[in-house]
């Protein structure tokens, strides 16, 4: 009878064991500074590729806890990174405001700059050698003066603020 039992609990543990989750790795490099690299399991998958020039494009995917896979698609490069896929939860709208207004900005400031190096106002970039009022002056003709408007105090932060200075007067007395 033991044996009976000892060979039912082996039999028992070998189907309880948890299944192995079996991963692929694959990497690829140059000594110019090219890889491209791989992993992909059953739940998760990550592909990356890095070009000579330096940009990585990638994705990388995964099972969520409700079972649905989520993949995200991203690059990296001269302009910054960049994330795409369902899971990236959208821009609020004061965010995308701000995105839009930063893109104006920007792109005005940047149409100044051929000008003031055309007059010899600027040598070389990033450095602007122009004196604080020349600078101030193209600054304020490429920005939208209703972008620099400030926020208004909520009711709860103007009486913190009052609180705050009848506390530190009161200090100071």
């Amino acid at each position: 009878m033991n044996a009976f039992i000892c060979v039912a609990l082996l039999v028992a543990t070998a189907f309880a064991s948890p299944i192995k989750d079996e991963a692929v790795v694959d990497v690829v490099q140059d000594t110019e500074g090219y890889f491209k690299y791989s992993f992909v399991s059953k739940n998760i998958t990550r592909e990356e590729e890095r070009q000579h020039d330096g940009s990585i494009k990638g994705f990388f995917s995964f099972v969520d806890d409700s079972g649905t896979r989520q993949t995200i698609h991203y690059t990296s490069g001269p302009d910054g990174f960049a994330a795409e896929g369902d899971s990236i939860p959208a821009d609020l709208p004061e965010v995308a405001d701000a995105r839009k207004q930063h893109k104006v900005i920007s792109e005005k400031i940047r149409s100044l700059l051929p000008a003031l190096k055309s007059n010899n106002l600027v040598d070389e970039l990033p450095e602007v050698p122009l004196t604080k009022e020349e600078f101030l002056e193209a600054v304020s003709e490429a920005l939208n003066p209703s972008i620099n408007v400030a926020v208004p105090d909520s009711p709860e932060v103007a009486e913190a603020k009052k609180e705050f200075y009848k506390s530190f007067q009161t200090a100071l007395e």
